[in-house]
């Protein structure tokens, strides 16, 4: 009996362990079924130096950026490991170089490819001070590679920011123009193994001549069918950036509509990303705290 009754209790062990490693075997899954807005990594809160992050493929590397001091525009490149139900300590990432600046990481699905932008000069850019364009580097036994530029030439004087891609490998960007006289969104597609020239994506662009909205960034869901927007409402009476809602209906895009209040607060709410399994929305507020909710829920 007494023997019986070991091998229970240990088999009831085993199953906890196996329970509490089903639990937290990602960054993500404890928020499998949770209704409402979540707090995301507060380990990796910084206050006002809180900005856009990616995963990787199994959601246990979280790729992000970081200013080097709060008022000095230099952005570093890091990446946070999630072990024992918690992300990691923020690692700099190995292709760092001091002499530039790096921001807006983000993991190609199902490949060795991580893009980012980076102020690194490209081979066309003939500027005094170049800005910031997309280059790419690869992931090969556990080591990475010399960055390469992306290969676009029409853009590489722009500010190029806040990048997404879909399952069909389209790029989407937004781009402001040197003198920051203007900003743009763009789609990048892919064909075989490159991308295409950046071509203007109107939807976004027709709803900038709004002239009650400033609309700033936005982020495609994987199956393209619908996006988050990044817009400040200037009729408001505490104008602040929220994040609004457009959905692909019968060949067009809907008007965007701001989500409800859990997500959208006073605070600014940017920096949209929506994950590569289409199954949560992960944004920032106020520049400081990441959040995350389920896209069921927009």
């Amino acid at each position: 009996m007494d023997g019986i009754l070991k091998r229970g209790l240990g088999l009831f062990a085993l199953v906890l362990m196996a329970c509490g490693e089903s639990k937290f075997n990602n960054g993500v899954v404890a928020y499998a079924g949770k209704s409402g807005i979540s707090d995301f990594a507060p380990e990796l809160w910084l206050e006002g130096n809180t900005f856009k992050g990616s995963f990787s493929d199994d959601y246990k590397v979280f790729y992000f950026f970081r200013k080097l001091a709060p008022e000095v525009e230099t952005y570093i490149p890091y990446r946070s490991i999630f072990e024992n139900g918690k992300w990691e300590a923020p690692i700099v990432m190995e292709y760092y170089n001091k002499t530039q600046s790096y921001t807006y990481q983000l993991k190609v699905p199902n490949s060795n490819t991580l893009l980012f932008m980076s102020n690194a000069r490209t081979k066309k850019d003939t500027t005094e001070i170049p800005n910031y364009n997309f280059w790419q580097i690869e992931l090969l036994n556990d080591r990475f590679g010399e960055p390469k530029e992306l290969g676009y030439e029409n853009l590489v004087q722009n500010y190029n920011s806040q990048p997404c891609i879909t399952n069909r490998g389209s790029l989407f960007f937004t781009s402001d123009l040197p003198d920051w006289s203007k900003t743009l969104s763009y789609k990048m597609r892919l064909i075989g193994d490159t991308y295409s020239e950046p071509e203007l994506f109107m939807p976004v662009n027709r709803w900038r001549r709004n002239k009650d909205w400033s609309v700033y960034e936005f982020c495609m869901s994987p199956e393209e069918n619908y996006m988050i927007i990044s817009i400040q409402d200037n009729t408001e009476d505490r104008p602040s950036v929220d994040l609004y809602i457009s959905h692909f209906k019968r060949g067009e895009w809907t008007y965007p509509h701001k989500l409800g209040h859990d997500i959208n607060t006073e605070e600014t709410e940017n920096f949209p990303t929506i994950t590569n399994d289409g199954k949560y929305l992960l944004f920032t507020r106020a520049f400081s705290q990441f959040k995350i909710v389920s896209t069921k829920e927009l």
